[in-house]
């Protein structure tokens, strides 16, 4: 099933609309769908984390905001080398 949705723009994000349609060789429709697909798949995604999140924290496993600051200082320190202070 398709469904048919109407959107106001104004003059300037019609117009930029325009430009990228037209750089990439496709129609504003086409690049209004492909960012509404991509909009849905991102807040999927983020849904899904932020109820994988809320679990651990119902289920206890959590983790003290200092001991993550040290493995993250750890892991960066040993991706970029000391910070300079």
């Amino acid at each position: 099933m398709t469904a048919k949705l109407a959107i106001t723009l104004d003059d300037d994000q019609m117009a930029r609309l325009d430009a990228l349609a037209q750089a990439r060789q496709e129609t504003a429709a086409d690049v209004v769908m492909e960012a509404v697909r991509e909009y849905l798949d991102y807040d999927a995604e983020f849904r899904k984390a932020v109820q994988e999140g809320l679990d651990a924290l119902e289920a206890g496993d959590v983790r003290d905001f200092a001991e993550v600051e040290r493995e993250l200082r750890t892991h960066m320190t040993a991706r970029l080398g000391p910070a300079e202070e």
